[in-house]
């Protein structure tokens, strides 16, 4: 168990210890879906001043393209952002860091996260690149399993209904379930954050196993971090991402905090959309860098 807890630690340092000046990113392409994403970056930092960062991606040049045409394209793009940056100034009474990348999203996003200590990335569902490009944010996060940093995927604006953030937790029994512990402690140390698990009804013995050893595990470690939880179970009448999504409603959840694993699984469900989802994938997921 020592070892177990000693590795956890290790792994929670490495993955979300902050490295100097940390920032809220936020995907930017200038739509309503975009500007709500940057006021869930001010509702989360009003419990920790980090500064947010607003990112905007410029594909690379093209084959025919002129580098003239191309560079005033870019320039253009960073005029609009910075104009961005000092409107939302005026409205939300913070004026955001800006920065254009250029190239690949993927390549473009492996910058942003080698150049910058990241607390969490914040997108529209669909981040669009100018000439017609378009990214299902969610959907590529859980595709390639880039990044160990936390993905808040929204289309709406925040509710800002509670003085605390309230986050529903899906429990899983698959081993890599215990790094979204890791998210749940770091969560805790910046955004004063209520978390709501929620235990799924197995018949399996296996599975029945496996989650009772996570459920051990979440308990032992966050008591040890002195954060409150509580653990609800489902009733096993519904699907269970049904019962998630019903729960999450009933308390006003903000968030629901979940493994890309469970992606299939979310994006499908008829009430996909009303309530934003934080992803995060499982350290086994990680075949790659952004």
């Amino acid at each position: 168990v020592i070892y177990i807890f000693t590795q956890f630690k290790n792994s929670f340092n490495k993955r979300f210890m902050d490295k100097g000046k940390t920032y809220i990113v936020v995907l930017w392409d200038g739509s309503e879906q975009a500007e709500n994403a940057y006021r869930h970056a001010q509702f989360m930092r009003k419990k920790i001043e980090y500064p947010v960062l607003l990112v905007r991606i410029v594909k690379e040049k093209g084959l025919f393209e002129s580098k003239a045409s191309y560079d005033m394209e870019v320039e253009r793009e960073r005029e609009l952002l910075k104009s961005a940056a000092e409107e939302l100034g005026r409205k939300y009474g913070i004026v955001p860091d800006c920065i254009v990348k250029q190239g690949a999203f993927k390549s473009c996003m492996k910058e942003v996260l080698n150049e910058y200590s990241c607390s969490i990335i914040i997108s529209p569902e669909t981040y669009s690149i100018p000439k017609g490009e378009e990214v299902a944010i969610a959907r590529e996060y859980s595709k390639y399993g880039d990044t160990d940093v936390a993905v808040l995927v929204t289309n709406k604006a925040p509710q800002t209904k509670h003085s605390s953030i309230e986050i529903v937790i899906p429990m899983e029994h698959e081993a890599e379930f215990k790094d979204v512990i890791d998210c749940v402690i770091a969560f805790s140390r910046k955004y004063e954050c209520n978390f709501n698990f929620v235990k799924p009804v197995l018949s399996d013995a296996q599975p029945k196993r496996e989650l009772l050893s996570n459920i051990y595990f979440t308990k032992q470690v966050l008591e040890a971090n002195n954060i409150v939880y509580g653990i609800k179970s489902a009733t096993g009448s519904d699907n269970f991402v049904d019962e998630i999504f019903s729960f999450a409603g009933s308390i006003e959840a903000d968030y629901i905090l979940t493994t890309s694993i469970n992606y299939g699984l979310i994006r499908k469900n008829p009430k996909y959309g009303e309530v934003p989802i934080i992803w995060i994938n499982p350290h086994k997921r990680l075949l790659q860098n952004f």
